[in-house]
Order: C-alpha cells, then sequence, then structure tokens
C-alpha cells in the first residue's frame, strides 16, 4: 500500500498553512523557514504532514500532524490516522527520514492518539519520555489581582535557583536567548516566589515557558497571575499566545483551561528508532 502514496514536497510556510486551512499547531511548530522540504499528504478531507522542527532546547526533532477539515472539534480523528499511517509507511517518507537523520534529527514528535499505528519511528513507544500538549489562545485572560513585576538579567541568579529548585523540568532558560519576556511575584520579604517566562519559537509564536512557584506558596494564584500578566502582553503584541505543558500536570491544564487555553495537540515524543 505505501508504495502507492506519492507525498508531495512543500517549501514555503505560507502553502503548508494554505493546505492545512491555517492549522494554528503548524503555524506554530514549523519554522518560518523550511528547514528542507516538507512532506504533504492528502486522503478525502484528511491530511497529515512530515517536517522538520528547530527548537532553542531540544535540538531539531522530526515532527509528524495529521488533521481532517470535516471534523475540526476532533484533536485526531480516525481518517486523520489513516492519513497519517499512509504518510509514514511511504518509500518517500522513508528516505525523507533517512535525510534528517543524515542532517541531525535524533527525536521525534507524534500525535498520541497514532502511536498504536506509528509509533514504531519511537526508539523505546512504552517509556517515551516526552508527553505533552500544545495549546493556544487569542482571547486575553483578566488582568492578574497581584502585582507582577518585570524582571531583567539582574535576575538571572534567582531565576535559575527557583527553576532547578521548583520545576527541573522546565524548558524555561533564562535570558540563553534574545526575546524573553521574564515576570515575577515577590513576597513581603523581596524573594521571588513566582516567575514566567514568553518568549519567541523559532517559527516566531509567542510560547510561555519557565511558569514557577515556589513550593510552600503554591494554591495562592501566584501561577496564575504570572500567566495571566504574559498571556495578556502577548496577545496585545503578537495576537496571539501558545504553551507546551506535560500532559501528567492536571493542576496546570486546569489553570490554562480555565484563561482561555485551548488543547489543539496532544503528542508522545521521544528518541528516533
Amino acid at each position: 500500500m505505501s508504495a502507492e502514496v506519492a507525498p508531495v514536497q512543500i517549501v514555503a510556510k505560507g502553502d503548508l498553512l494554505a493546505a492545512s486551512g491555517g492549522s494554528p499547531v503548524l503555524r506554530a511548530e514549523a519554522p518560518q523557514l523550511l528547514r528542507g522540504p516538507v512532506l504533504w499528504h492528502e486522503e478525502a478531507a484528511a491530511w497529515a504532514v512530515a517536517f522538520l522542527r528547530p527548537t532553542h532546547v531540544h535540538g531539531v526533532n522530526v515532527m509528524l500532524h495529521a488533521g481532517d477539515r470535516d471534523q475540526r472539534t476532533e484533536l485526531m480523528p480516525a481518517s486523520a490516522l489513516a492519513a497519517l499511517d499512509s504518510l509514514v509507511r511511504s518509500a518517500p517518507f522513508a528516505r525523507w527520514l533517512a535525510q534528517t537523520r543524515e542532517d541531525g534529527a535524533t527525536h521525534v514528535s507524534l500525535p498520541r492518539a497514532g502511536v498504536p499505528l506509528v509509533g514504531d519511528l519511537l526508539a523505546d513507544p512504552e517509556h517515551a519520555v516526552g508527553r505533552w500538549e500544545w495549546m493556544w489562545t487569542r482571547t486575553p485572560p483578566p488582568a492578574p489581582g497581584m502585582r507582577v513585576v518585570h524582571l531583567d538579567r539582574s535576575a538571572r541568579g534567582e531565576l535559575d535557583d527557583l527553576l532547578a529548585r521548583d520545576n527541573a523540568r522546565t524548558d524555561g532558560r533564562p535570558f540563553a536567548h534574545d526575546a524573553q519576556r521574564w515576570v515575577g511575584v515577590r513576597d513581603g520579604g523581596g524573594r521571588l516566589v513566582a516567575v514566567g517566562c514568553c518568549e519567541l519559537e523559532v517559527s516566531g509564536a509567542p510560547i510561555l515557558a519557565g511558569i514557577t512557584t515556589a513550593s510552600g506558596f503554591r494554591g495562592r494564584g501566584l501561577g496564575r497571575a504570572v500567566t495571566a500578566e504574559l498571556t495578556r502582553g502577548a496577545i496585545a503584541q503578537h495576537g496571539w499566545c501558545t504553551l507546551g505543558m506535560y500532559s501528567d500536570n492536571p493542576i496546570a491544564r486546569d489553570l490554562y483551561t480555565d484563561l482561555g487555553y485551548t488543547i489543539a495537540a496532544e503528542w508522545t515524543s521521544g528518541e528516533l528508532a
């Protein structure tokens, strides 16, 4: 079956977005200047895509996604999974994947619902370390009900300490690259007890990172205040805001959805097989 599938190559992000009907996931995750060709496959109303996603922290990743124009309310309908399976089993994909390995790609992210079908791309699908969700919003949440302060490079040591102590898994890297906006909440003694960052993905999409509240200060709305402040700023400047969160954090999920974020993709990530 796979030999008969002939995915087309897309070389411009505008064409990719047009083909997907303006997918916010592809808008956020695909780089503005595509790194190599994108493989695109359609079956009836469903589509599937494979592209390279450069990141600030995790190198260059193979990214797989799929959708169905007729069932937009579902994260991953069966028709989209079928299109993804056809794409991954095609001979052009095998050649494309071999080239990406030569170019240095070592990891892959794929829709979690697709793991039973195409999980053999993962070195260890049963224990893939990255299970995460991608969320986005265009609606600014209410202003935070407490003082949230801007943090400049002079606070880097405090930021590093707080993140290392209370959020070791974060991708937040204080002032590791340009276009970061760090904010925080200080207690009455001036101690930094909650922080967060909005930065730009390689794609140019604004994304939140490093949302952290110190242990002993949780449950007081500090993380909500930081998230609201950063989200409002990103929407005012860029028209939208995005974030990625580990799926084993239901408290964070409830917070983000309550602030207006919508889950648009559920991913599993790991080393390429």
